[in-house]
């Protein structure tokens, strides 16, 4: 099979949400019947979430040679329809009844249906293409990332290694199917023969929890959204004494918070790793070991196994000396083969050819450890003067407010989560001493709850459509 071999078909792989547990052996039986329904390679849409149906279509999908385009259940009615109408697929598994123009029902899987395009579609795919994931924003994009078989296996490879993930490890799903953080949770935990409790639960909710200690669950991931829940809940009022490993990846975590995570986690002795990562490089990109998050504040650490992190400046030059500032790079095998807007670009080849421009700014120091220092495209021009806007979140949040900053010409947007102690005119003015532009140039809106992408990312577009 493509994550797993025989050596691992008596281990548990999947505990759906009943508590029922479901084998290597077991599984690789529900793919092989559920590979039936597929008649020749073609597009897959799975709009699907952590639920045994969902991964059984998701690896049949693998193992038939089909491309699978991975989309959260939470879609858009009519952008989901507007991605049907770009690419065409041949397929779609989703729990929604609704039968789409020239569709009609295939098989049904549980509170799934599998729905088959009646035409007879012809569809040019690239032979090295195996999945689709969305970019980083809005799931209703056409814009894809196309990933090969070689750039799953040696990302799920890589994690397994410095994660040092065993057949022993069971891990819950905390992270959305379609994410590629959360995809990539579960198939470094397959490739290793791991077992994988599948939640849909929220960290806030107390089922959630629940479930980690019922079935003893050693690991467990997510997002800096995430650990704030859990800053929340009180990082010393959780029970969990089969967990002994925790990741974060999926952006930037302040500092003081991270500090006080790792300081409760190390209480509890737990490994708490720190991870860089983009969907163009199937996932994970770097990884900052427990014992250097203190040390190496900041930092997104060192390119995981057989991966390589370099800087160059805005001519292509490598830059060899550390503490200077050019955009991140990595290659390596996970790195995808490039984008697709159209139904054509799907035949496209590998542009990529295993080298990323990751579109962010960083340096290394003298021990070969990276720090970002924001997006290429996260700077605005205020009266001549280039800002970053992620550095002015990040001043921000050293403040103890949770902020997001976007900007257009000579203007700074601040949008601030609401506290007790926020005073937008001391904020307004402490920021422009800070940063050097005038008070007339900041504008501080103060709002209940930043909106959100499925990643736990801030929606920066929602900001600026409310604007």
């Amino acid at each position: 099979m493509f994550f797993f071999d025989h050596q691992y078909l008596e281990n548990i792989a999947l505990i759906d949400r009943h508590g029922s547990f479901l084998s290597y052996s077991d599984l690789t039986l529900k793919i092989k019947n559920f590979s039936s329904a597929f008649d020749r390679r073609h597009l897959v849409f799975i709009v699907g979430e952590n639920d045994v149906s969902s991964i059984v279509c998701y690896l049949s999908c693998l193992e038939s040679n089909m491309v699978p385009l991975l989309l959260s259940p939470k879609i858009n009615l009519d952008q989901l329809k507007n991605l049907i109408e770009v690419y065409k697929p041949r397929y779609i598994f989703q729990k929604l009844e609704d039968l789409y123009e020239n569709y009609s029902l295939a098989l049904r899987d549980k509170a799934y249906s599998l729905l088959v395009n009646n035409n007879n579609l012809q569809v040019q795919l690239n032979s090295k293409l195996a999945l689709l994931l969305t970019t980083s924003g809005s799931t209703g994009s056409p814009k894809l990332v196309r990933l090969t078989k070689k750039n799953l296996i040696s990302n799920a490879r890589s994690i397994s290694n410095y994660l040092k993930i065993s057949p022993d490890n069971r891990v819950i799903t905390s992270l959305p199917f379609n994410y590629s953080y959360g995809l990539s949770v579960i198939n470094s935990h397959l490739i290793s023969g791991s077992s994988i409790v599948l939640s849909n639960a929220s960290m806030i909710e107390g089922e959630f929890w629940k479930k980690i200690n019922e079935h003893s669950v050693t690991g467990l991931s997510g997002v800096p959204y995430n650990y704030e829940m859990i800053l929340k809940l009180g990082i010393n009022r959780l029970k969990i004494p089969s967990i002994n490993t925790m990741t974060q990846a999926g952006g930037r975590l302040d500092f003081e918070k991270m500090k006080t995570i790792y300081d409760g986690l190390k209480s509890k002795k737990i490994d708490f790793y720190s991870m860089y990562g983009q969907t163009e490089a199937t996932a994970r990109i770097s990884y900052l070991a427990p014992n250097d998050i203190i040390r190496k504040r900041g930092s997104i650490g060192k390119a995981i196994p057989n991966g390589r992190l370099w800087i160059e400046d805005k001519n292509g030059k490598i830059i060899d000396q550390s503490n200077t500032t050019g955009e991140l790079m990595y290659s390596g095998e996970n790195v995808s083969m490039g984008y697709a807007n159209s139904l054509d670009d799907l035949n496209l080849g590998d542009i990529n050819k295993g080298s990323l421009r990751t579109g962010d700014l960083a340096h290394f120091d003298n021990e070969g450890y990276f720090y970002i220092k924001g997006s290429i495209n996260r700077f605005i021009k205020v009266f001549g003067n280039r800002i970053s806007l992620d550095s002015v979140e990040e001043i921000i949040s050293s403040m103890g407010f949770e902020c997001a900053v976007t900007g257009e010409e000579n203007m700074l947007l601040i949008f601030v989560e609401d506290h007790p102690s926020l005073s937008t005119d001391s904020l307004r003015t402490e920021i422009s001493s800070l940063i050097g532009i005038n008070q007339k140039a900041i504008e501080i809106s103060s709002i209940s709850l930043l909106p959100r992408l499925i990643n736990g990312k801030i929606d920066y577009k929602a900001l600026s459509e409310g604007k």
